[in-house]
Protein backbone atom coordinates (compact mmCIF):
# COMPACT_ATOMS: atom_id res chain seq x y z
CA UNK A 1 0.00 0.00 0.00
CA UNK A 2 2.94 2.09 0.53
CA UNK A 3 4.22 1.72 -2.44
CA UNK A 4 1.13 2.47 -4.67
CA UNK A 5 0.60 5.27 -2.07
CA UNK A 6 4.21 7.10 -2.96
CA UNK A 7 3.54 6.00 -6.69
CA UNK A 8 1.78 9.78 -7.66
CA UNK A 9 4.48 11.10 -5.94
CA UNK A 10 7.17 9.28 -8.16
CA UNK A 11 5.11 10.48 -11.63
CA UNK A 12 5.20 13.99 -10.39
CA UNK A 13 9.17 13.70 -9.94
CA UNK A 14 9.63 11.61 -13.77
CA UNK A 15 7.28 14.07 -15.27
CA UNK A 16 9.77 17.08 -13.70
CA UNK A 17 12.66 14.95 -14.99
CA UNK A 18 11.01 14.53 -18.35
CA UNK A 19 10.10 18.37 -18.27
CA UNK A 20 13.38 19.95 -17.37
CA UNK A 21 15.23 17.40 -20.18
CA UNK A 22 16.97 19.90 -22.50
CA UNK A 23 15.89 19.96 -25.62
CA UNK A 24 18.71 18.71 -28.50
CA UNK A 25 19.42 20.40 -31.32
CA UNK A 26 17.12 20.16 -34.44
CA UNK A 27 17.89 19.22 -37.85
CA UNK A 28 16.65 18.21 -40.92
CA UNK A 29 16.55 14.73 -39.61
CA UNK A 30 13.32 15.17 -37.79
CA UNK A 31 10.77 14.10 -39.81
CA UNK A 32 7.76 16.48 -39.98
CA UNK A 33 5.48 13.49 -38.79
CA UNK A 34 7.60 12.82 -35.64
CA UNK A 35 7.19 16.26 -34.88
CA UNK A 36 3.83 16.15 -35.12
CA UNK A 37 3.41 13.15 -32.76
CA UNK A 38 5.80 14.71 -30.21
CA UNK A 39 3.13 17.25 -30.32
CA UNK A 40 0.18 15.62 -30.50
CA UNK A 41 1.15 12.55 -27.66
CA UNK A 42 3.49 14.68 -24.89
CA UNK A 43 1.38 18.13 -25.30
CA UNK A 44 0.86 17.79 -21.39
CA UNK A 45 2.47 15.09 -19.41
CA UNK A 46 0.00 15.37 -16.15
CA UNK A 47 -2.34 13.66 -14.42
CA UNK A 48 -1.29 10.60 -17.18
CA UNK A 49 2.09 10.25 -15.76
CA UNK A 50 0.93 9.87 -12.35
CA UNK A 51 -2.07 7.15 -13.50
CA UNK A 52 0.90 5.68 -15.33
CA UNK A 53 3.12 5.24 -12.66
CA UNK A 54 0.55 4.10 -9.93
CA UNK A 55 -0.71 1.80 -12.53
CA UNK A 56 2.69 0.00 -13.07
CA UNK A 57 3.15 -0.04 -9.34
CA UNK A 58 -0.54 -1.63 -8.90
CA UNK A 59 1.19 -4.80 -10.80
CA UNK A 60 4.37 -4.82 -9.51
CA UNK A 61 2.78 -4.96 -6.11
CA UNK A 62 0.39 -7.74 -6.88
CA UNK A 63 2.80 -9.26 -9.61
CA UNK A 64 6.08 -10.01 -6.81
CA UNK A 65 6.63 -9.94 -3.09
CA UNK A 66 8.04 -7.31 -1.38
CA UNK A 67 11.28 -6.06 -1.81
CA UNK A 68 11.13 -6.86 -5.17
CA UNK A 69 8.12 -5.41 -6.12
CA UNK A 70 9.52 -2.01 -5.09
CA UNK A 71 12.37 -2.88 -7.24
CA UNK A 72 9.94 -3.57 -10.20
CA UNK A 73 7.95 -0.35 -9.39
CA UNK A 74 11.25 1.81 -9.77
CA UNK A 75 12.32 0.04 -12.82
CA UNK A 76 9.16 1.30 -14.49
CA UNK A 77 9.17 4.19 -13.44
CA UNK A 78 13.17 5.24 -14.74
CA UNK A 79 11.58 3.18 -18.07
CA UNK A 80 8.96 5.64 -18.44
CA UNK A 81 11.21 8.20 -18.23
CA UNK A 82 13.54 7.23 -20.74
CA UNK A 83 10.14 6.21 -22.94
CA UNK A 84 8.84 9.90 -22.52
CA UNK A 85 12.23 11.80 -23.52
CA UNK A 86 12.66 9.33 -26.53
CA UNK A 87 9.19 10.23 -27.71
CA UNK A 88 9.84 13.85 -27.41
CA UNK A 89 12.92 14.65 -28.28
CA UNK A 90 14.28 11.13 -30.62
CA UNK A 91 17.09 10.96 -28.25
CA UNK A 92 17.93 8.53 -24.80
CA UNK A 93 20.11 10.86 -21.89
CA UNK A 94 23.36 8.44 -21.19
CA UNK A 95 23.12 10.23 -17.46
CA UNK A 96 19.74 8.07 -17.01
CA UNK A 97 20.44 4.34 -19.18
CA UNK A 98 24.32 3.75 -18.46
CA UNK A 99 22.95 4.04 -14.39
CA UNK A 100 20.49 1.77 -15.17
CA UNK A 101 22.99 -0.83 -16.42
CA UNK A 102 24.42 -1.03 -13.22
CA UNK A 103 21.80 -1.20 -11.36
CA UNK A 104 20.37 -4.37 -13.22
CA UNK A 105 23.72 -5.99 -12.17
CA UNK A 106 23.42 -4.58 -8.22
CA UNK A 107 19.72 -5.85 -8.08
CA UNK A 108 20.86 -9.25 -9.51
CA UNK A 109 23.88 -9.58 -7.15
CA UNK A 110 21.28 -9.08 -4.33
CA UNK A 111 18.78 -11.57 -5.45
CA UNK A 112 21.04 -14.29 -6.80
CA UNK A 113 25.12 -13.06 -6.46
CA UNK A 114 25.99 -15.99 -8.79
CA UNK A 115 24.50 -15.04 -11.50
CA UNK A 116 26.09 -11.49 -12.21
CA UNK A 117 28.94 -12.56 -14.32
CA UNK A 118 26.27 -14.14 -16.50
CA UNK A 119 24.17 -10.89 -16.39
CA UNK A 120 27.57 -8.75 -17.17
CA UNK A 121 28.25 -10.91 -20.11
CA UNK A 122 24.50 -10.46 -21.55
CA UNK A 123 24.48 -7.22 -20.86
CA UNK A 124 27.95 -7.09 -23.21
CA UNK A 125 26.77 -9.12 -25.54
CA UNK A 126 23.77 -7.31 -25.93
CA UNK A 127 25.38 -3.58 -26.72
CA UNK A 128 27.81 -5.33 -29.03
CA UNK A 129 25.44 -7.71 -31.41
CA UNK A 130 23.12 -4.67 -31.32
CA UNK A 131 25.72 -1.93 -32.07
CA UNK A 132 26.96 -5.01 -35.10
CA UNK A 133 23.29 -4.80 -36.38
CA UNK A 134 23.05 -1.42 -36.37
CA UNK A 135 25.99 -0.96 -37.75
CA UNK A 136 25.43 -3.27 -40.91
CA UNK A 137 22.03 -1.50 -41.51
CA UNK A 138 23.75 1.63 -41.93
CA UNK A 139 26.23 0.44 -44.45
CA UNK A 140 23.59 -1.37 -46.19
CA UNK A 141 20.94 1.75 -46.34
CA UNK A 142 23.45 4.56 -45.73
CA UNK A 143 21.28 5.50 -43.03
CA UNK A 144 21.41 5.02 -39.10
CA UNK A 145 18.59 2.28 -37.86
CA UNK A 146 19.11 1.70 -34.51
CA UNK A 147 20.84 4.49 -32.17
CA UNK A 148 23.42 4.65 -29.68
CA UNK A 149 20.18 4.98 -26.56
CA UNK A 150 18.78 1.66 -28.08
CA UNK A 151 22.19 -0.04 -27.70
CA UNK A 152 22.62 1.23 -23.85
CA UNK A 153 19.09 -0.07 -23.49
CA UNK A 154 19.22 -3.58 -24.85
CA UNK A 155 22.84 -3.61 -22.64
CA UNK A 156 20.73 -2.25 -19.45
CA UNK A 157 18.51 -4.96 -20.45
CA UNK A 158 20.65 -7.65 -20.28
CA UNK A 159 21.96 -6.80 -16.88
CA UNK A 160 18.62 -7.10 -15.48
CA UNK A 161 17.45 -10.17 -17.32
CA UNK A 162 20.55 -12.21 -18.38
CA UNK A 163 21.08 -14.18 -20.84
CA UNK A 164 18.79 -16.92 -20.98
CA UNK A 165 15.45 -14.04 -20.48
CA UNK A 166 17.21 -11.38 -23.29
CA UNK A 167 16.33 -13.54 -26.33
CA UNK A 168 12.51 -13.07 -25.17
CA UNK A 169 12.92 -9.20 -24.79
CA UNK A 170 14.52 -9.22 -28.13
CA UNK A 171 11.36 -11.37 -29.96
CA UNK A 172 9.23 -8.71 -28.08
CA UNK A 173 10.75 -5.44 -28.42
CA UNK A 174 10.17 -6.75 -31.97
CA UNK A 175 6.55 -7.43 -31.29
CA UNK A 176 5.64 -4.18 -29.75
CA UNK A 177 7.87 -2.12 -32.32
CA UNK A 178 6.20 -3.42 -34.83
CA UNK A 179 2.62 -2.79 -33.55
CA UNK A 180 3.28 0.33 -32.44
CA UNK A 181 4.65 1.26 -35.56
CA UNK A 182 1.82 -0.05 -37.72
CA UNK A 183 -0.88 1.43 -35.58
CA UNK A 184 0.95 5.32 -35.39
CA UNK A 185 1.82 4.87 -39.71
CA UNK A 186 -2.17 3.49 -40.25
CA UNK A 187 -2.97 6.89 -37.98
CA UNK A 188 -0.76 9.56 -40.52
CA UNK A 189 1.31 10.87 -37.13
CA UNK A 190 4.76 9.04 -39.12
CA UNK A 191 5.57 7.80 -42.22
CA UNK A 192 7.69 4.43 -42.54
CA UNK A 193 10.82 6.30 -43.66
CA UNK A 194 10.40 8.87 -40.30
CA UNK A 195 12.57 8.67 -37.13
CA UNK A 196 10.34 6.01 -34.87
CA UNK A 197 11.06 5.94 -31.40
CA UNK A 198 11.81 2.68 -29.95
CA UNK A 199 12.56 2.75 -26.38
CA UNK A 200 9.16 2.26 -25.83
CA UNK A 201 8.82 -0.73 -27.07
CA UNK A 202 12.42 -1.76 -25.55
CA UNK A 203 11.40 -0.58 -22.13
CA UNK A 204 8.09 -2.50 -22.39
CA UNK A 205 9.62 -5.63 -22.90
CA UNK A 206 11.88 -5.59 -20.63
CA UNK A 207 10.12 -4.79 -17.76
CA UNK A 208 7.15 -7.74 -18.96
CA UNK A 209 9.89 -10.17 -18.82
CA UNK A 210 11.46 -8.71 -15.26
CA UNK A 211 7.99 -9.07 -13.60
CA UNK A 212 8.76 -13.02 -14.31
CA UNK A 213 11.42 -13.85 -11.85
CA UNK A 214 11.84 -17.58 -13.37
CA UNK A 215 12.86 -16.09 -16.64
CA UNK A 216 15.46 -13.42 -15.06
CA UNK A 217 17.05 -15.78 -12.50
CA UNK A 218 16.17 -19.26 -13.71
Amino acid sequence: MLLIAAAPLAGAAAGMVVDRYPAPDQDETCAAGSEEIRSVLLRSLHPGIEITCTTTAVVAAFALSAPLSLVAAGLSWVLLILTLIDLRYLEVPDAISLPLILAGLATTWWIKPQAVLEHAVAAAGAATAIWLLGEAFRRLRGVAGIGGGDVCLFAAAGAWVGLAALPTVVFLSGIFGLIAASLLVKLGWVAWRDHIPFVPAISAALWTVFLIPEQAWP
